[in-house]
């Protein structure tokens, strides 16, 4: 019966092996990081200022002077097909309006919609290239996206990384400033960090053509460009890598040789805690990891067993066959 038993032991030995060596291995196959999912029940966060300045060249041609109004700027984030288990289509829509305004056409201050392919477990824009459309009827244009912007890496380090800027349309370094402990609506303290983006003021003509980057001053006849600049600071739970809070101080002013002679808009805004709440719930409940180190355990043991009882049966049998022609003889 043994010598019956002996091929399916052998068998089930290699099985048993090959069990043990995947779970020695698993940690290197398998990361314990999970991917961002491709839909997030909080994927839109909005900036409040409730008293910007607001220039007169997104006010309309009759206006000649800033005004100081309520403005709000919203990111509207989202991951769609063609994906996989690695990387994503990301979407990020940007709008910014003022909150005094009813009418929604004449609220709105600026939109841009921005396409391009990200590292689901990384967040980092991959290939290189995306497309804008900030233009109604006219075809999107390329644009260069590089760094992160729809998340931060899975498993963050306080280390510094390069996060796009809308306006500039460029990845600056936000460097980690600072360790945090946000509490949840149901009292689970959770670490967050943030890092802080000092923005040089930069000409956003000399990155890119855009209606609004040059105006003629009235008084010198001479062109102005528009220069951007200010800090930003953007909060992540590091496990999941996902923001779950920014504030920013932007100017964005028109300047020649060095000289500001007018401003778009003067911006300070910041998420808040409603808002701020919604998105760290999500992301600790995103963050959990896959439970790696369990299933190494569970695979090894099991291998160990199934390797055990098979080597035994195969010895058992060998030693029945080398037993038998002895009885025989006699």
């Amino acid at each position: 019966m043994l010598s019956k038993l002996r091929v399916p032991a052998l068998l089930a030995l290699i099985v048993g092996v090959a069990l043990i060596v995947v779970g020695i291995l698993l940690p290197k196959m398998v990361s314990s990081d999970r991917p961002v999912p491709l839909e997030l029940e909080s994927s839109t966060f909005m900036l409040v200022d409730p008293n910007a300045t607001v220039g007169a060249n997104y006010q309309g041609l009759d206006e000649t002077e800033s005004v100081q109004a309520p403005v709000a700027r919203q990111f509207k984030i989202s991951l769609d097909q063609p994906a996989d288990e690695n990387e994503a289509s990301a979407r990020v829509g940007v709008t910014t309006y003022r909150q005094d305004v009813k009418d929604d056409l004449e609220a709105l201050l600026d939109a841009q919609v921005f396409s391009y392919r990200v590292d689901r477990f990384t967040g980092e824009a991959v290939g290189g290239a995306g497309k804008v459309a900030d233009t109604p009827v006219v075809p999107s244009n390329a644009v260069p996206m590089e760094g992160y912007w729809a998340k931060f890496p899975t498993s963050t380090e306080k280390r510094t990384y390069d996060y796009f800027d809308v306006t500039l349309r460029d990845a600056l370094p936000a460097h980690f400033d600072r360790e945090e402990t946000r509490t949840t609506n149901d009292g689970h303290d959770v670490p967050v960090y943030v890092f802080r983006q000092e923005i040089e003021p930069s000409s956003v003509k000399e990155q890119y053509e855009g209606i609004r980057n040059e105006i003629t001053d009235p008084e010198s006849g001479e062109k102005a460009q528009l220069f951007h600049g200010g800090w930003r600071e953007i909060t992540v739970e590091p496990k999941s890598g996902l923001i779950v809070g920014v504030e920013e101080d932007v100017k964005d002013v028109y300047q020649i040789d060095g000289k500001e002679v007018d401003t778009l808009l003067q911006f300070h805004g910041r998420t808040d805690g409603h808002e701020n709440q919604r998105m760290l719930e999500q992301a600790r409940t995103i963050g959990h990891q896959r439970d790696i180190p369990k299933w190494r355990v569970a695979l090894i043991v099991a291998g160990a067993i199934v390797a055990a009882v098979s080597l035994f049966v195969v010895l058992r049998s060998g030693k029945r066959k080398v037993a038998a022609p002895k009885g025989r003889d006699e």
